[in-house]
């Protein structure tokens, strides 16, 4: 197993060196050794999410990354979500992220961040924005707390009178 956790450090240095084929060609390596090593899968589901752009086998290597994770990988629910809404996948997105939320020390913040990603993309920026507000609350991150502040300020822009007057006020 130590092979494995070798490699897995080898291929964070490749992904830092923008070396994303070596970091890419780590991982089937590690996959090879063993199958069931989440954290590969995870890593190979970004790969082929933001580097290939092939949602099909980033689809399936999240899925397979939540299965043999066994809950102690939760940036794999993260990670998966973001795909699903890429693709305006919603219901599956609001699964995976349901899912997460049962995770103990998964990014509660991010989760719900996707969910208001979610409301928003069904027009519902009231719920958008009382999702931003809720994520801001879970996060420790000062500057994820910003983002979200500027996704709220987003969000208004596409909200009538009434619903920037429910946000303002506190009551949505």
């Amino acid at each position: 197993m130590q092979d494995v956790e070798n490699l897995f450090l080898e291929v964070g240095r490749a992904i830092e060196g923008s070396d994303i084929a070596s970091a890419k060609d780590l991982l089937e390596e590690i996959l090879l050794i063993d199958p069931a090593y989440s954290r590969a899968h995870n890593h190979l589901g970004w790969i082929y999410e933001t580097g290939l752009e092939d949602f099909e086998k980033a689809k399936r290597h999240y899925e397979l990354a939540i299965k043999f994770s066994n809950g102690d990988y939760p940036v794999v629910y993260v990670n998966y979500a973001y795909l699903l809404i890429k693709f305006e996948r919603f219901e599956e997105a609001e699964e995976i992220i349901e899912e997460g939320l049962k995770i103990k020390g998964a990014d509660y913040a991010a989760l719900i961040y996707q969910k208001g990603k979610i409301a928003e993309a069904k027009g519902k920026y009231t719920e958008a924005c009382r999702y931003y507000i809720l994520a801001g609350k879970l996060s420790f991150s000062k500057d994820f707390i910003l983002m979200l502040d500027q996704e709220i300020d987003r969000v208004k822009i596409k909200m009538n009178f009434w619903q920037k007057l429910l946000v303002k006020i506190g009551n949505f």
